[in-house]
């Protein structure tokens, strides 16, 4: 067959065709075949080379790593925003406690006339009595106005505690009945209105927790007569600071 085409072909000019040896054969499978075998390895090292990249690249990008903190190491409080709004309602609730304890935490002369006895009533009613005269200018009777307020809030239906305003022009003629010269003054009647001891200017508090307890029991009072210091007189000093003034101060009328 080789021979026929070669006698065919020599005519136009065309080299024959001839087989290559086995040999050359065999040695261009072998380059093929080491390329192909190269061309794994070569793409396996790329890949690898990327991702050492990568990795360089994310630790850079990353934030460094906190110091190691040591055991015995102080606690120290948080301070971020979660901390400072704690410590804000802290101090909120503080601020309205104490503003609370201000403005609605003690008694006022106007609690303490709300729940007096109108003087007619006591008199009356066969309970004894504490008689109480005050001006809202009077700094004693402020000072005493909690101790006063707590006695009267005690002995609720057992003594009638009444408070006379010494401004009130309608209480003039219990000022000379009972010989009313300054203020604060208490004056203690027994069950029937009679008065039994009378105590005047800054009380200690054992005078009228004792003489108020004595009425309420119906025994002798334990301090008949007290002349304190600090009373004022029964007209307003110049300059004197007061609450707001009623017009008939605890008419009771």
């Amino acid at each position: 067959m080789a021979f026929v085409t070669a006698a065919l072909l020599a005519p136009c000019g065309v080299a024959p065709w001839r087989p290559l040896p086995s040999s050359g054969r065999r040695g261009a499978n072998k380059g093929r075949s080491s390329r192909s075998a190269a061309r794994p390895a070569v793409l396996r090292r790329a890949a690898e080379g990327d991702k050492a990249l990568a990795a360089e690249q994310a630790a850079a990008a990353a934030p460094p790593a906190p110091a190691p903190v040591p055991a015995d190491a102080p606690i120290k409080p948080a301070v971020g925003g979660k901390g400072l709004l704690a410590g804000g309602a802290v101090g909120l609730g503080v601020a309205l406690f104490l503003a609370a304890r201000l403005t609605v935490g003690g008694p006022s002369f106007a609690a303490l006339e709300a729940g007096a006895v109108p003087l007619d009533a006591a008199l009356s009613n066969g309970r004894p009595t504490v008689l109480e005269f005050y001006a809202d200018w009077c700094e004693v009777c402020r000072e005493l106005l909690p101790l006063t307020y707590e006695q009267q809030q005690a002995y609720r239906g057992q003594v009638n505690f009444v408070a006379l305003n010494v401004e009130n022009a309608k209480w003039a003629p219990e000022l000379l009945e009972y010989g009313v010269k300054g203020i604060p003054e208490y004056v203690f009647l027994d069950a029937n209105g009679k008065p039994v001891a009378a105590a005047v200017g800054k009380l200690p508090r054992e005078v009228l927790v004792g003489n108020t307890a004595a009425l309420a029991e119906g025994k002798p009072l334990p301090y008949a007569r007290i002349q304190a210091a600090g009373a004022s007189g029964l007209q307003r000093p110049e300059g004197a600071m007061a609450g707001p003034r009623q017009a008939n101060p605890l008419d009771h009328s």
